[in-house]
């Protein structure tokens, strides 16, 4: 260490230095600090270059080595001295995708991933610190089998989240996800969040009472409880992400153009204007007609069904609600059929039309392995008893989320609350001028349309 100490104040003036150990400082990589010690000749070469000064020595995290000029690859142990060396993100990704919670993020990254073959990870389901989020992203961005990407950052309550989004390109395209505010405190004052958790089985049999997932999906209105520092790091982001790019580069995308009648014409302009594949209507039509928040569906399934034959006689139904039913469930001889959202699955058909016919069809799959469908369709009295087991409680579905859908808090309940609370309404009000500041400078229109 001492060696390294005198090479590095020998061949680095003192502001050089500072870069230097300050790394050292930060990372706790013993294979990083093994690395520095092999490659110290480099790292100083580079830190005394013209491009290091002219480039990147007022960088708040400036690189420890020429980011044009390094062999890496897509495995963890690249990434994590990437992270440790300040080395920007590659820039294989297409756009960086700003999604605050309640714009449609969730719908538009289906159609991404699943109509336009863009791999964008859901920032909400990454981990809440900014090491791991880069390494993930690092790793992803140097495999050459994903070829269209794009990154997501839907929250700022992230450990070292100034670091990696310092380590972002700020001449990125970005996409960034609008809604009135009214509406996306709507969505986030008026659903029940509590049931992310669920809190269910997720497995159940023919002779399961299906009404416990039914008082799932039920709607209890949600007392409204102010949490601004969650506000702020989950909804308001849009003014702190914003100075971290090139407005020029910053598209705005107002939620209505993801709604089912508009999505598809917008991601055919997006594939247009960002280089990526536009999505085919014979192959990704009905992705299209999905609402992602229609009750809490999205929070029920996946559920799966085991059917066998030896509870023929013991079926629940509401007409026969007093049956026994079994103390566990027999998944071996069982055969499997499982309830989910929809999407690509060349494993397994869609039943759900042989079941009923209904809107729900849109916002629902029942899925079932080829082999077993074949069983199922020799076995006609089996299979008869599945589909009017599974009609009652889809049934029972369909009829609780329009119920839900009905009595959701609408933007008019929004702002009688705020007609009540005076004082609330001006810090609001303030917190959207500060938030929508950039959007109406350029895009005046859209907010006009609010």
């Amino acid at each position: 260490m001492q060696n390294l100490l005198l090479y590095i104040k020998n061949n680095l003036t003192p502001t050089l230095a500072q870069i230097l150990l300050q790394a050292l400082r930060n990372s706790n990589n013993e294979k990083f600090f093994t690395f520095v010690l092999e490659n110290i000749e480099i790292i100083c070469e580079w830190l005394n270059s013209k491009e290091f000064q002219e480039n990147y020595i007022n960088h708040p995290y400036p690189p420890l080595l020429n980011p044009n000029y390094i062999d890496t690859d897509a495995s963890r142990h690249c990434a994590e001295l990437a992270w440790d060396l300040n080395l920007p993100l590659p820039k294989h990704y297409k756009f960086i995708y700003i999604s605050p919670h309640g714009v449609g993020a969730a719908a538009f990254l289906r159609y991404l991933n699943e109509a336009c073959n863009v791999f964008c990870l859901a920032s909400w389901v990454l981990p809440y610190d900014a090491k791991e989020r880069y390494c993930i992203n690092y790793m992803c961005l140097n495999d050459k089998n994903i070829p269209d990407q794009a990154i997501n950052i839907s929250e700022l309550n992230i450990i070292n989240l100034e670091k990696y989004l310092a380590l972002l390109d700020p001449h990125s395209k970005v996409i960034c996800g609008i809604r009135d505010p009214i509406g996306i405190l709507k969505h986030n004052w008026g659903r029940d969040w509590s049931k992310v958790q669920r809190n269910f089985q997720n497995k159940f049999d023919l002779t399961y009472d299906y009404r416990n997932y039914i008082n799932f999906l039920n709607h209890k209105k949600p007392e409204i409880k102010i949490n601004l520092e969650e506000l702020n790091y989950s909804v308001f982001i849009i003014n702190y992400l914003s100075k971290y790019f090139n407005q020029e580069y910053i598209y705005y995308l107002d939620m209505e153009k993801i709604k089912t009648k508009n999505a598809f014409q917008t991601m055919k302009d997006l594939a247009f204007r960002f280089g990526f594949t536009p999505p085919c209507p014979k192959e990704s039509g009905n992705l299209f007609k999905i609402q992602e928040f229609r009750g809490y569906i999205r929070y029920l399934f996946p559920i799966t069904l085991y059917a066998n034959q030896k509870d023929l006689n013991n079926i629940f139904s509401i007409k026969y609600p007093n049956n026994n039913p079994n103390a566990s469930i027999d998944t071996s001889t069982s055969i499997a059929i499982i309830l989910d959202r929809p999407h690509k699955n060349s494993q397994k058909i869609n039943i759900i039309n042989e079941i009923l016919n209904n809107d729900l069809s849109n916002d629902m799959s029942v899925y079932i392995d080829k082999s077993d469908l074949e069983k199922l369709e020799k076995n006609t009295l089996f299979f008869k008893q599945i589909k009017n087991y599974l009609y009652e409680f889809l049934q029972a579905v369909h009829k609780t989320i329009k119920h839900t859908e009905d009595s959701m808090m609408k933007e008019e309940d929004v702002l009688l609350y705020f007609n009540k609370n005076k004082t609330l309404a001006l810090e609001f009000k303030a917190i959207f001028n500060k938030e929508l500041k950039y959007i109406k400078q350029s895009h005046p229109d859209i907010v006009a349309s609010w």
